[in-house]
């Protein structure tokens, strides 16, 4: 970029070299390749800059990668989840098929038992307390 250089206006950046005309003109014809001025001392080190960007392009290829591995995991994960679930609602689906039919074909008067099972006690509960009234009124 550029930089302000008092009242002299803006100049090139320190270590770049100034652009070529656009049409041409008496300079020599534009090349492809940019000519760098490397000044001892104020000189701007390219090489530990590319060595920075280099290690950042790794460390972000180490942690995309590790980032690819974890998501492949995950989804091994969720897959076997998914298959767990799947089997254990077709089980829950047929237990719940076998206690229906079981249900169904059972006709036992097990409620039946119960309901005169407490009638029966209620009366002799009845008979108890009027038997005992009346011994008490006898002596």
């Amino acid at each position: 970029m550029a930089h302000y250089q008092g009242g002299s206006g803006f100049a090139s950046r320190p270590g770049l070299s100034a652009r070529q005309p656009l049409f041409g003109a008496s300079n020599p014809p534009p090349n492809d390749q940019l000519a760098i001025n490397m000044e001892s001392g104020n000189a701007y080190d390219l090489d530990d800059d590319i060595m920075d960007l280099r290690n950042s392009v790794g460390r972000l290829k180490q942690v995309s990668s590790a980032i690819q591995e974890e998501n492949q995991l995950t989804k091994q994960i969720m897959d076997g989840l998914e298959s767990a679930m799947e089997t254990a609602r077709l089980t829950l689906k047929q237990t719940v098929k076998r206690l229906d039919r079981v249900a169904r074909k059972t006709k036992s008067n097990h409620v039946l038992y119960v309901f005169l099972f407490g009638i029966t006690l209620f009366f002799v509960a009845y008979f108890w307390i009027r038997v005992h009234r009346f011994l008490k009124w006898l002596f």
